[in-house]
């Protein structure tokens, strides 16, 4: 871990200590994949299977936003992206601003976003359930990310979003 003048925070969800300017340890082991017919359901040649975990938080609600994502593209596990947002996040603001991240990175990066078949997996209940129309999106701050979240995922050529436990992210994405 890289030394840093920073305050010494604690995560409120694992209790890691951290600043908010270190690199969290990650666990060098890959999350274990999803059923091979989840993962891969019949893609048509050249499709791009992508898997994207995610999780946001903030330390004091509000407070200082973090988010992490990690993307697994074509079977190949990539390293942890980490993101700050600053003062005065929620964790809710901060869970779908780590989601944007990662879908606006992944449309940068694609050379053919109308091939990526997406599979998005985070803990949220609330933006999974609010993404697929599960559940009703009331704060207008959250409506607003959830139209750009559509908006991104429209140039795909398909996606899903499913929840998972919280020990799923902490093994993917180390916190």
């Amino acid at each position: 871990m890289k030394q840093s003048n920073a305050p010494l925070v604690r995560c409120p969800c694992c209790s890691e200590t951290f600043t908010l300017t270190d690199d969290l340890y990650v666990k060098p082991e890959p999350v274990a994949p999803a059923p091979k017919q989840e993962q891969q359901p019949n893609l048509p040649p050249g499709a791009i299977p992508i898997t994207l975990v995610f999780d946001g938080g903030s330390i004091g609600n509000p407070g200082d936003g973090y988010g992490s994502y990690r993307l697994t593209v074509e079977g190949r596990l990539e390293e942890p992206k980490r993101l700050q947002f600053g003062p005065n996040y929620t964790n809710n603001e901060a869970e779908y601003d780590t989601l944007i991240a990662a879908l606006e990175a992944i449309l940068l990066r694609a050379r053919d976003p109308g091939a990526v078949y997406l599979d998005i997996r985070g803990d949220s209940q609330l933006v999974i359930k609010q993404i697929t129309g599960q559940w009703k999106v009331k704060e207008p701050r959250m409506k607003q990310r959830v139209q750009r979240i559509h908006e991104l995922l429209k140039y795909l050529a398909a996606w899903r979003a499913t929840w998972h436990g919280r020990q799923n992210s902490v093994d993917a994405l180390g916190h």
